[in-house]
């Protein structure tokens, strides 16, 4: 049987903290699935030396890591420039399928396609897809917007970034652009709808996609490690512990989160809480000025690739998001963490992916965690 091979492009780095849930996990299972004999994937990165680094403590049979230097941003022009690394690596090799993750990322298979194209090179008889994760220019414009004040030449070239971004995301989303036939996947209902919207998308081309979603814990796994981690913290096995899992960023409600595992603490004797993150001294600035028990708040620094048997020792994940698009179209990450362990998620109805896993799950659609997910008003 003929060897297939797969290309994954990606631009966020294999330093984000989801390259090996979403990328690397998700590369292992399409090869154990016989779906692909070999998966190569390309990183741009910053640092590319430290990159390769990191690279070592990926390693599985039949999946390579290439690793090449991210140009400064500049809007399509960076991009365009990036693309020979991928044109390249069509010349030296065949792929029965390409698949780009994001925009920025699909903007520079778009661009190395047209060159192979224009170079006398026939077409790639190749599946190419592009992955919608999320809104490129919308993410930046919430991130910006509730961090520190800034200087108003800063905010003019923080707008010019926006238009690049929403030029390059209307370039990649409509499929005329692309030299070759092009499919999309999104990770939501909502982030589909708003694609085709917003971007002329080809609703026949925008399918939603789960491949990626981490996978369920075995239960006697999660289960083992809760009582050990339990034992371990000298919690009660009959306390109700809230987590959560992420950034202190302001945009992730890292503040109202506290609020509410500390009102929760307050009120029941029985409810311990636990913060996972790499933020701890910004968790503990906040957890400062609050007054509850904080003997029974527990802040950990927590490794990506730990998180997930962590949470195993909590019955609810936190997960509260402001009124914004970007939060309305997502399928958040920590959502999908949480639910791996059987956690119930509180959260306050700002994500349609939420508001459907609810609806299904009351309708019996569901078997990720016995209890209903709650919502909180903000």
């Amino acid at each position: 049987m003929k060897s297939k091979r797969l290309l994954i492009v990606v631009y966020d780095g294999i330093q984000n903290s989801v390259f090996e849930s979403l990328v690397f996990e998700p590369a292992k299972k399409r090869i154990l699935s016989g779906q692909f004999s070999y998966v190569d994937i390309v990183s741009f990165e910053v640092d590319p030396a430290d990159a390769r680094r990191r690279a070592n403590f990926f390693s599985f049979s039949g999946i390579s890591i290439l690793i090449h230097k991210k140009i400064p941003f500049l809007g399509k022009a960076s991009l365009f420039l990036q693309a020979p690394s991928i044109a390249r690596q069509l010349s030296n090799g065949w792929y029965d399928s390409i698949l780009a993750r994001g925009p920025l990322a699909g903007y520079i298979l778009k661009a190395a396609l047209t060159w192979f194209v224009s170079a006398s090179h026939p077409a790639p008889r190749t599946e190419v897809t592009v992955q919608a994760r999320g809104l490129a220019c919308e993410e930046a414009r919430l991130t910006f917007n509730v961090e520190l004040p800034h200087s108003i030449f800063r905010k003019y070239l923080f707008n010019l970034k926006l238009h690049a971004l929403r030029a390059i995301e209307a370039a990649v989303y409509d499929a005329k652009n692309w030299p070759q036939k092009v499919s999309f996947t999104s990770v939501s209902d909502a982030l589909r709808d708003y694609l085709i919207k917003e971007f002329n998308a080809d609703s026949q081309s925008v399918v939603v996609d789960d491949f990626d979603c981490i996978a369920r814990v075995d239960v006697a796994m999660a289960n083992a490690w809760r009582k050990e981690l339990r034992d371990f913290l000298k919690i009660p096995a009959d306390a109700v512990v809230y987590g959560y899992s992420g950034s202190c960023k302001q945009w992730q409600c890292a503040e109202e989160t506290i609020d509410f595992i500390a009102k929760k603490i307050d009120e029941n004797p029985k409810v311990y809480g636990i913060v996972l993150s790499t933020d701890l001294v910004a968790f503990q600035a906040i957890v400062a000025k609050k007054t509850f028990d904080k003997q029974r708040l527990l802040l950990r620094y927590v490794a990506p690739r730990d998180v997930t048997r962590w949470l195993s020792l909590c019955d609810y994940g936190v997960l509260l998001r402001y009124e914004d698009v970007v939060n309305w179209v997502s399928r958040p990450t920590k959502a999908l963490e949480y639910l791996s362990v059987g956690l119930s998620i509180i959260h306050n109805n700002t994500v349609k992916w939420l508001i459907d896993y609810d609806a299904q799950k009351g309708a019996g659609g569901s078997e990720i965690t016995p209890q209903p997910t709650q919502t909180l008003p903000l």
